[in-house]
C-alpha cells in the first residue's frame, strides 16, 4: 500500500532523474535570502510567545490553562521540549479545575509533542487513554488530527529504520493513519482550506493523484506562503512531480515549503532536507551542504528525534562531497598561486630586463650624444685650424707683398730659407692638433698605455702633449691610415712612418689586433 508521508521519506533516499539545467535559479536565490531572515522570523515567533506569557502574570486569569494551551501550540514545532513543559502545566492546571474539555486538550498537546520528540509508545498509549475516556464532541477533530499526526511519524521512522522486524507493522500504521484522516474528512466542512489539504492527501494516498495535484494547486494559488497549510501543501506536489518524472518542479515546490517553514519558524520540517538531497544528486554540493547543516540545525533545535534521524541517514554523503570539494577548490587555489606567483616572477623578471634596456638603451643615448659631440668637435677643431692656417696665410701673403713692395727681396729669401720659420709653424700645427685631439679623446694616453706591455709605456714630456708615436696612432685613431697622408702632416717620410708603427706594435700586448684596439679607445661599449 502506498502512503503519503512514506513516500516523503523514501524520496530522501531515491535518485532523482536529474535534469539540472530546468531547476529555477531564482527560487533557490529566493530561499537563500530567507534563511538569511531565520533568525528575525524567529525573534517574532518568540516575540508572540513572550506576549503570550505575559497574560499569565494577569491577576485573577480565569483563561489560564487555555493561555497555556495557546503557548504550547506555539512551541510544537519550534521547541518541543517547552512545548511539553507548558503542556504539562495546562494539564495540572485543567486538573486541578476538574475541566474534563481542558484536560482533554492539554493531553492532545502532549501527544502531538511526544510524537515530534519520538516517544511513539507513549504517545500511543496517551491516544489510546483519551478514546476511552471519551473524547468531548469539541475536541473530536483536533483528536483525529493528532491521530493521523502520530501514526504518519510513526509510519516515517518505520520506513528509515533499518530494523527489518519492525516492517510488517508498517501496513498497520498505514491503515491507521488512514483511518484517523478519513474520520477526519467526515468531520470537517467541505470546501475549507483545513478539509482540502487532507482530502488532496487522501487522493494521493489512493493514488489518485490527478485529482490530488488539481486541489493542491489551487490551495497554494490561493494562500500566502507564511502558513502551515501552504508548506504541507507545496511539499505534497513535490512528491506528486518526482512521480511525474519532473524532479527539477519538485525542487521548485520543496524550496517553496521550505520558505513557508522559515517564515512560520517551523524547525520540525522536511523540505529543506528533500531539496538537500536533490541538489546533491545534480551536483550543487554547495547549497546541498548549506540547506542540509540548516536542517540539522533545526531538528536539533526542535528536538525532533525522527527528524534529526533522517538527516543523520544522508548528511554523511553530503558532508563528504562537501569536503571532497573543498579539497578540490583548495588544490585549484593553490594551482592558481602558483601560477600568479610564477606570473608575477615572470612580471619583475621582465620588469627587470627591461629596466636593464632601459638603462643599456639611456647608456646607448648618451654614447651616441658624446658621439655627436665628437663628431661637433671633429668640426669644430678643424674649422678653427683652417681659420688659423688662413689667419696665417694671409699675414704671410701681406708679408710678402710688403717686402716685395719696398723692395726687400733678400730678407724675404732669407725669411723662406730659415729653418726657424718651418719649425714654428710645425710647433703650432702640433700643439693645435694635441690640444684638439685630446680634448675629443681626453683618456688616449692611458688607454694607448693600457695595450702595451707594462715595461714598455709612453711618457709624455709635457701634459696635453702628445709624442711622435701617439701623433701617428693618433691620426690612425681618427681614420687616416695611409701612410703618405701622416707623413705629409707630421713632415716624415713614409719609411719612418712604418718604422714607428711597427716598433709601437713589437710593445704591445697583443700585437695582431693592436691596432683593432687602437680604433676602439673612445668608441661606443
Amino acid at each position: 500500500m502506498k502512503a503519503f508521508l512514506t513516500s516523503l521519506f523514501l524520496c530522501i533516499n531515491c535518485t532523482f532523474a536529474i535534469a539540472q539545467n530546468g531547476l529555477d535559479k531564482n527560487v533557490l536565490g529566493m530561499l537563500d535570502r530567507h534563511l538569511n531572515m531565520k533568525q528575525e522570523y524567529d525573534n517574532r515567533k518568540q516575540a508572540r510567545i513572550d506576549s503570550l506569557r505575559l497574560q499569565l502574570q494577569a491577576p485573577g486569569n480565569d483563561s489560564l490553562c487555555s493561555a497555556l494551551c495557546s503557548i504550547g501550540k506555539e512551541y510544537e514545532t519550534f521547541i518541543s521540549d517547552s512545548a511539553l513543559v507548558f503542556y504539562d502545566r495546562a494539564l495540572h492546571a485543567a486538573k486541578s479545575m476538574h475541566d474534563n474539555t481542558l484536560m482533554t486538550k492539554a493531553e492532545l498537546g502532549r501527544i502531538k509533542v511526544l510524537g515530534i520528540m519520538g516517544f511513539f509508545h507513549e504517545a500511543m498509549i496517551e491516544l489510546d487513554s483519551i478514546e476511552q475516556n471519551g473524547i468531548p464532541p469539541s475536541l473530536e477533530g483536533e483528536w483525529l488530527d493528532c491521530g493521523r499526526q502520530l501514526y504518519s511519524y510513526i509510519e516515517a521512522y518505520t520506513v528509515q529504520s533499518k530494523n527489518e522486524n519492525m516492517n510488517p507493522y508498517l501496513d498497520k500504521y498505514v491503515e491507521r493513519q488512514n483511518y484517523y484522516r478519513q474520520k477526519l474528512l467526515k468531520l470537517l466542512t467541505p470546501g475549507t482550506i483545513q478539509h482540502s489539504l487532507f482530502l488532496a492527501e487522501q487522493y494521493y494516498t489512493d493514488g489518485q493523484t490527478q485529482r490530488a495535484k488539481k486541489i493542491l494547486m489551487g490551495i497554494i494559488d490561493s494562500s500566502q506562503p507564511d502558513n502551515n497549510i501552504y508548506a504541507r501543501a507545496a511539499a505534497n506536489l513535490a512528491l506528486i512531480r518526482i512521480n511525474e518524472d519532473n524532479p527539477d518542479d519538485a525542487a521548485r515546490y520543496f524550496a517553496l515549503s521550505a520558505i513557508a517553514d522559515i517564515r512560520t519558524s517551523t524547525k520540525e520540517n522536511t523540505s529543506l532536507q528533500q531539496l538537500a538531497v536533490y541538489l546533491y544528486d545534480i551536483g550543487d554540493i554547495n547549497h546541498a551542504y548549506h540547506y542540509i547543516t540548516a536542517s540539522l540545525a533545526d531538528a536539533v533545535f526542535c528536538n525532533a528525534r525522527l527528524r534529526t534521524t533522517e538527516i543523520s541517514n544522508i548528511t554523511p554523503l553530503i558532508d563528504e562531497a562537501y569536503k571532497v570539494q573543498l579539497r578540490q577548490k583548495h588544490k585549484s587555489l593553490m594551482v592558481a598561486a602558483l601560477i600568479s606567483t610564477l606570473l608575477a616572477i615572470g612580471f619583475v623578471g621582465a620588469c627587470i630586463f627591461l629596466l636593464k634596456q632601459m638603462r643599456k638603451l639611456n647608456a646607448t643615448r648618451r654614447q651616441l650624444n658624446d658621439a655627436n659631440s665628437i663628431k661637433d668637435e671633429y668640426i669644430g677643431h678643424f674649422l678653427d685650424l683652417c681659420s688659423i692656417y688662413m689667419d696665417r696665410l694671409d699675414n704671410f701673403c701681406k708679408t710678402v707683398t710688403r717686402k716685395i713692395t719696398a723692395g726687400q727681396v733678400e730678407d724675404l729669401v732669407k725669411m723662406a730659407k730659415s729653418p726657424k720659420f718651418a719649425e714654428e709653424q710645425h710647433k703650432q700645427f702640433y700643439e693645435n692638433f694635441d690640444e684638439a685631439f685630446l680634448h675629443i679623446y681626453p683618456t688616449f694616453i692611458e688607454d694607448f698605455n693600457k695595450l702595451l706591455q707594462p715595461d714598455e709605456q709612453i711618457v709624455v714630456k709635457a701634459p696635453g702633449r702628445l709624442t711622435t708615436e701617439l701623433r701617428i696612432f693618433a691620426f690612425l685613431r681618427m681614420g687616416v691610415d695611409d701612410a703618405n697622408k701622416i707623413a705629409g702632416f707630421l713632415h716624415y717620410s713614409v719609411n719612418t712612418i712604418y718604422a714607428y708603427r711597427n716598433k709601437v706594435r713589437n710593445k704591445a700586448i697583443d700585437r695582431e689586433h693592436f691596432e683593432e684596439n687602437i680604433m676602439k679607445i673612445g668608441s661606443l661599449s
